[in-house]
């Protein structure tokens, strides 16, 4: 599945055409709606409001097209006035849909995801779960496995999460936390403690078995790939269990002459680390009926980003495997003449300054 273009029934908001494979949207400056484009696409593709909620947007509709095979399309439409339904329709080209009136699917958003989930033939609740690791804005750049949403909560659910995403049955991962939590009741009697206790011992040992797989070690390939083509630097991706036995998982840059603990620190670091295993992750499912695109937002940003030929080169890596990007930058971030050239004659889709924005007047 690929983006194929996002538009409104405003003329404020400026439509997008996306190529299915390398596409650029520079702007002059922040502000102007790069980073409230992965909103806008996330809500489109089901997801929550975010600020669509404010008076601005009541008499809104978004559609978002999408290529769901060679010759076949899904239109969502999806308003952002709450009660109103979610229209979807398949057709064999590209298409606005504006004015359409006749749908193959009209209804909640639990219709519309049932349809979805049938056309695209891949469960809803997986898509929904894992979009964010391909569909990464700033708020979700800090941390290659902890998104936003998992910040507050117990790591029991982001590491379910990531399990299941790396081909581990996160269901025994949790399982493990579960008996924990049973053993340490103080009012438990002996015969349950005891039976937790055996289940526990069986479920650590099945968990060191589950980390061995082939798709692990092609993860682990990919990981190391695009740590060379973007840092230069061998970055690794383990996964191994803690003093408690509880799952753990890991990306950096190994230690050696030129690079220290320190720089796993970094913020630059920790987003480019963030890209990596975006990039990783979109390869290692690309054969597959999965997501077959990588968004990632100002990739090039940050104060010791020294890394600009390494980023292009890997976006030039992504497409060579099929896999679509999407990338919003400041134009002023680009430093390298000639990639900034090629970016405008070739994968520009769009521009955004104070006098063109992503949605008209509304302060992003």
């Amino acid at each position: 599945m690929k983006i194929s273009k996002l538009y409104a029934n405003n003329d404020d908001f400026k439509t997008i055409v996306f190529d299915k494979g390398i596409n650029f949207i520079l702007a002059d400056n922040n502000g102007v709606g790069k980073s409230s484009l992965f909103k806008l696409i996330d809500f489109c593709l089901l997801g929550d409001k975010h600020f669509l909620g404010q008076e601005y947007f009541k008499d809104y509709i978004f559609y978002i097209e999408l290529q769901i095979a060679s010759n076949r399309y899904m239109t969502i439409k999806r308003p952002t006035k709450s009660g109103k339904n979610i229209e979807l329709k398949i057709t064999k080209g590209k298409s606005y849909l504006t004015d359409e009136k006749d749908f193959n699917k009209k209804g909640s958003l639990g219709i519309a995801k049932s349809f979805f989930e049938n056309k695209v033939n891949y469960s809803i609740n997986k898509f929904r779960t894992y979009i964010t690791y391909f569909l990464r804005d700033e708020s979700n750049q800090s941390d290659a496995f902890i998104l936003n949403k998992h910040a507050s909560t117990h790591a029991i659910e982001y590491k379910t999460l990531v399990s299941n995403l790396v081909g581990i049955d996160g269901r025994k991962i949790r399982k493990k936390y579960e008996l924990d939590e049973i053993i340490k009741k103080e009012d438990i009697d002996e015969n349950t403690l005891k039976t937790a206790q055996d289940d526990l011992s069986k479920v650590i040992e099945e968990n060191k078995i589950l980390i061995n797989s082939r798709l692990i070690d092609r993860l682990k390939d990919c990981v190391s790939k695009y740590g060379n083509i973007i840092l230069n630097k061998e970055v690794i991706f383990s996964i191994d269990f803690n003093t408690s036995n509880d799952i753990e998982f890991s990306i950096k840059i190994e230690k050696d002459e030129e690079s220290s603990d320190k720089l796993n620190d970094d913020v630059t670091i920790k987003k480019l680390l963030c890209l990596i295993f975006s990039s990783a992750l979109a390869e290692i499912y690309a054969q597959k009926r999965f997501i077959k695109f990588v968004a990632f937002d100002s990739p090039f940003d940050g104060e010791n980003n020294t890394y600009e030929n390494g980023i292009y080169t890997a976006i030039y890596e992504l497409h060579r495997k099929g896999i679509q990007t999407i990338i919003t930058s400041n134009e002023d971030v680009i430093k390298n003449k000639e990639n900034l050239l090629e970016i405008k004659d070739e994968y520009m889709i769009g521009y955004l300054s104070n006098e063109d924005k992503l949605m008209g007047e509304f302060k992003i």
